[in-house]
């Protein structure tokens, strides 16, 4: 992950160093460059700095964090803001953001809403930059390969990350606003998925078999554009022309199953109109290519019918993103994800553990592709199968949803032990260089990161892996033991102690001590005492 650039101001010297000694910016993606005191100081440094982002107070004695953000953007600079204030008053929020603020956030400030919200302003800017980067590069796309970049934006209109209206702009803006209202129709075809079950090498190479031949036959009669499945099935989408006729696209699927000796299977749509139509025949392909898939039919069409009304209309898009959850080893989404798979599934017995089934296999090819299966997973995988016929279907979705569960509990741990095995020796090295330099305020992940040569956000999670602890924390509780340590030989002065222990403001170390230790250094040398 690239840290993002972020610059402090605050008229306070004590939040100052607070949010300068406080916070783990580098976890958040954020790397302190500077920081000022008042807006007039803050002005002079950030058009050389060039922060991504400036956090700062409203209230400043000076030139207050208004006006700055003001100043800043009449200079034509990119830089976003974050305002901070002790006020609950809506408008200087409201003029904040009207001046160009992302957000706003209310002193004390609370860590977690702190790293919700400076999360979120990482994402926004990280797109932003992307976008500004890569603009040159779509263009030279947009030049070079239009159909290409064509078939990329029918792809995201078919997922719904595009309306219809954004895609009739891109035909129009590539001067093919004609094919707008041509017919269209979907092909779906893949490998029936029990032959992977059977020989993995086989079906890897029935697929690709299957993909380069039917895409060559009907580039030959058609413009084609591609998209493929979780299952990875292909799905084709052909440009009918004015005629909308499916018939010859039949034709080639029954010549291509009987040279594929019946592992094929398909599915085709009816003819459908225009850009909507397209996105209609899309459905009907995938929703056909399903029911094949069951019943290992070689071709399913229309033949001019409709899609059945259905309340929940199942949708194979639920179990992405359950498998995306899963990758992501994320507890919230698979939850919400699963109860999505859940709400859809339907009436009849047989058919949701059919489903719950598929899920299943789904998921265990996923791992299987990434990971690996340790045999914990495997036999908990053949449990499941076990079970899922003998038991009725509420108890087969709670027991899939155990299984979820379970897997991403392995994984965790899988990914802990690994960064255990690979990089445990890193962290010796990194301890002893934060011991002794323990006196320097500057001390930060990034600049230990840099000594042992590892990515300081992925240091960061090693680190709080092997020690049980951030960074942050880990070096404050050990300036403030060696803060005890010096205390209690009784040779310096509270204001030599702090810094000897890198916080050289003594009112900020006081708080930080007291914190730690539930007492001022000044009653703990009188304990000592005692």
């Amino acid at each position: 992950m690239e840290l993002l650039t972020l610059y402090l101001v605050d008229d306070e010297p004590i939040i100052l160093k607070g949010l300068l000694e406080t916070y783990d910016w580098e976890r958040m993606g954020f790397e302190v460059t500077g920081w000022a005191r008042d807006g007039e100081d803050a002005l002079k440094e950030i058009p050389a700095k060039k922060p991504d982002v400036v956090l700062t107070d409203v209230r400043m004695k000076k030139m207050d964090g208004l006006a700055l953000i003001e100043k800043v953007k009449a200079m034509d600079q990119k830089t976003n803001f974050v305002v901070i204030s002790a006020y609950r008053d809506f408008e200087y929020a409201r003029k904040a953001c009207q001046n160009g603020a992302l957000s706003y956030l209310v002193k004390p400030i609370e860590e977690e809403e702190l790293e919700r919200t400076m999360s979120e302003i990482y994402e926004m800017c990280t797109e932003k930059k992307f976008k500004e980067k890569n603009y040159s590069l779509w263009e030279k796309v947009l030049l070079e390969d239009k159909d290409n970049f064509l078939n990329q934006m029918v792809g995201k209109y078919l997922d719904d990350a595009m309306d219809e209206p954004e895609l009739a702009e891109f035909f129009i803006s590539l001067s093919r606003e004609a094919e707008m209202n041509h017919s269209f129709a979907v092909i779906t075809a893949g490998i029936d998925i029990a032959q992977r079950v059977v020989n993995q090498k086989e079906f890897d190479m029935k697929q690709y078999v299957l993909d380069t031949s039917l895409n060559k036959r009907i580039r030959e009669k058609y413009q084609v554009w591609t998209k493929g499945t979780q299952e990875g099935a292909t799905c084709y989408i052909v440009d009918l022309g004015e005629s909308g006729r499916v018939e010859p696209l039949k034709i080639i699927l029954t010549d291509l199953r009987s040279e594929l000796k019946g592992d094929m299977i398909s599915a085709l749509s009816n003819s459908e109109h225009g850009i909507s139509g397209l996105k209609t025949a899309y459905i009907q392909s995938l929703h056909l290519f399903e029911v094949a898939a069951e019943a290992g039919a070689g071709l399913l069409s229309m033949e001019g019918k409709s899609l059945p009304k259905t309340k929940n209309q199942y949708s194979l898009d639920v179990e992405t993103q359950v498998l995306g959850a899963l990758r992501k080893n994320d507890i919230k989404q698979i939850k919400k994800a699963y109860e999505k798979f859940v709400y859809i599934l339907p009436e009849d017995e047989d058919a949701v553990r059919v489903y719950l089934r598929r899920l299943a296999v789904r998921v265990e090819f996923s791992i299987e592709d990434s990971y690996g299966l340790i045999p914990e997973m495997k036999q908990s995988f053949r449990n499941f199968y076990d079970a899922v016929d003998t038991v009725n279907p509420p108890k087969g979705v709670n027991i899939l949803y155990q299984l979820l569960l379970h897997i991403i509990e392995l994984r965790s741990n899988m990914e802990e032990d690994t960064s255990r095995e690979y990089f445990q020796d890193y962290i010796p090295v990194a301890l002893n260089y934060i011991r002794e330099n323990l006196q320097d305020e500057n001390l930060s992940i990034g600049s230990v990161s840099e000594h042992v040569y590892l990515n300081p956000v992925y240091f960061g999670r090693i680190f709080k892996s092997v020690m049980k602890m951030p960074f942050k924390r880990y070096v404050q509780n050990m300036r403030m033991e060696k803060a005890k340590e010096l205390i209690l030989e009784d040779q310096e002065s509270i204001a030599n102690i702090c810094v000897q222990v890198g916080i050289p403001n003594p009112s900020y170390f006081s708080q930080v001590f007291k914190q730690y230790t539930g007492i001022l250094p000044s009653e703990y040398k009188r304990s000592l005492e005692a």
